[in-house]
C-alpha cells in the first residue's frame, strides 16, 4: 500500500500542477522523491493556508447512525473493515495492489486522476505517526474504536488568477491511524511490525469538497479491526533497556514544513549490545545561542517521548540512507523559525540517562541578502510568535 499510496499522491499532483505555482509544484515532487528513497511511504497532500502548527480538540468523529444503510467491505488479510455509501463505486488500484478506492456514482469508471472525488483506505507497514508534520494543519484523536489518529487536511485553493470563488479548486487530506503491531503476509513475504491504516481523500472542485467531506469523515469513523493487535509501541513486557544499549541518531539532514515557516528536527534511536529490551524515553530539545543561553521562544525546551523495542524498532541505514520512520522516530516542531531578532540557534537534545546529541540549527537568510537558499522556500517574518513543541503532542 504505501508504495501506491505515493503514486496516488503523485497522479494528485499532477493534475492540481496547473493549479500551482510552479516552484510548489517542483517542491512537491523533489519531496515525493525523497520518502520514497527513505522508504516511509507517507501519503502527504498537504499545501499552506493556514499558518502555524495547530492542534485542534476536533469534533469527534460521525457516529453509527451517519452510516447507517451503507455497505461493509472487509478485507481479512489487512486485518479491516469498513462501511461506505451503498452507490459509491469500488475498485482496488488499477494495477493492483491492497489499497482500495472509492468515488462516488458520477465519477465511477473514471481514472484516479480524472475524477473530482476520491477517497482511498488501505493498511501498510509503518508507524501511524509518519510524515504527517508537513502540513499547515493538523488535529489529533481517537476512532470509536480507540485507536489514535492524525489528520492533515489541505483546504481547497483556487489557481492563480481564477476567482476566489472558482469551484476550480484543488484540497484533500489523510487520516493516519496507528492500527498496532502484528504480522502479516504478503506476496510470499512475511511482514512484522507496527502497521498503520491511510485513509486519504481528494477533490478536484470546491463544490464536491462541501458534497463529500463528511462522507470521508465517516469512512474513516467507521475503519475497524477484525482481530486485536499488540500496541504499536512494543513488548512492556520486556526487561527495561539499559543506557549503554543505545545511542541517539540525528540522520544529518534538516526537514521543513508548512511552505518552510516549520522547521522540523527529527531523529532516532539506535541498538548497540545486549539483550533484546524495551525502552521509552522521554527527550528534551533545547534551542540555544551561540553562548548557550536557551533562544527566546515559547515552549524552549521542548519534550516528547517515544517507545518501542530493541533491536527491532531501532532507526534502519538502507542502500546508503536513513529509513524516516519507526516509533523511535523522535521529532521537534519549530513554527516561525526565521523571526527577525532569532540569532542561529544550536540544537541540544537530552534523553533519560544523561545522552545527548548536539547539532546546528537552520541558518534565517542574512539581513540584507537578496537571496536565499532554495531549502529554505519563503520563509519570512510573518509577525507570529516562534514556538517550539514535541511532535506529536
Amino acid at each position: 500500500m504505501d508504495e501506491l499510496g505515493l503514486q496516488l499522491a503523485e497522479l494528485a499532483e499532477e493534475a492540481a500542477d496547473g493549479a500551482r505555482p510552479a516552484g510548489a509544484a517542483a517542491a512537491r515532487r523533489r519531496g515525493a522523491r525523497r520518502r520514497r528513497r527513505q522508504a516511509t511511504g507517507a501519503l502527504v497532500l498537504v499545501a499552506s493556508l493556514v499558518a502555524g502548527l495547530v492542534w485542534v480538540d476536533r469534533r469527534p468523529l460521525p457516529s453509527a447512525d451517519a452510516t447507517k444503510g451503507w455497505k461493509t467491505f472487509t478485507d481479512a488479510a489487512s486485518n479491516l473493515k469498513f462501511r461506505y455509501p451503498p452507490d459509491w463505486a469500488v475498485d482496488r488500484r488499477p494495477e493492483g495492489g491492497d489499497e482500495v478506492l472509492l468515488v462516488p456514482p458520477e465519477d465511477a469508471g473514471r481514472p484516479p486522476d480524472k475524477v473530482r472525488y476520491l477517497v482511498t483506505v488501505g493498511v501498510g507497514q509503518s508507524f501511524w505517526v509518519g510524515e504527517l508534520w508537513m502540513g499547515p494543519t493538523t488535529a489529533r484523536g481517537r476512532l470509536p474504536g480507540g485507536q489514535p489518529y492524525l489528520l492533515d487536511v489541505e483546504e481547497p485553493q483556487v489557481a492563480p488568477g481564477q476567482p476566489a470563488t472558482s469551484d476550480q479548486a484543488y484540497g484533500g487530506g489523510t487520516y493516519s491511524i496507528d492500527w498496532g503491531r502484528y504480522c502479516t503476509s504478503r506476496g510470499g513475504r512475511r511482514l512484522c511490525g507496527p502497521h498503520r491504516v491511510m485513509v486519504s481523500f481528494w477533490s478536484s472542485s470546491r463544490s464536491a469538497w462541501n458534497r463529500y467531506r463528511a462522507v470521508a469523515d465517516a469512512i474513516a469513523g467507521s475503519v475497524t479491526q477484525l482481530r486485536p493487535t499488540g500496541p504499536s509501541v512494543g513488548d512492556r513486557s520486556r526487561p527495561a533497556c539499559h543506557a549503554d544499549q543505545w545511542r541517539l541518531v540525528w540522520p544529518e539532514e534538516q526537514a521543513f514544513g508548512n511552505h518552510q515557516q516549520r522547521f522540523v528536527h527529527q531523529g532516532g534511536v539506535r541498538y548497540r549490545k545486549g539483550p533484546p529490551c524495551h525502552l521509552r524515553l522521554t527527550l528534551r530539545l533545547a534551542l540555544l545561542d551561540g553562548a548557550g543561553r536557551r533562544l527566546p521562544v515559547a515552549g524552549n525546551p521542548a519534550t516528547t517521548t517515544v517507545e518501542g523495542d530493541l533491536p527491532e524498532d531501532q532507526m534502519q541505514w538502507l542502500q546508503g540512507s536513513w529509513v524516516i520512520d519507526g516509533p523511535f522516530m523522535w521529532r521537534f516542531a519549530w513554527e516561525e523559525w526565521c523571526n527577525k531578532g532569532l540569532p542561529a540557534a544550536t540544537l541540544r537534545v537530552t534523553a533519560d540517562g544523561g545522552a545527548t546529541l548536539t547539532s546546528p540549527g537552520p541558518r534565517p537568510p542574512r539581513r540584507g541578502a537578496t537571496r536565499r537558499p532554495a531549502a529554505l522556500g519563503d520563509c519570512r517574518d510573518r509577525g507570529r510568535p516562534s514556538t517550539l513543541a514535541g511532535w506529536p503532542r
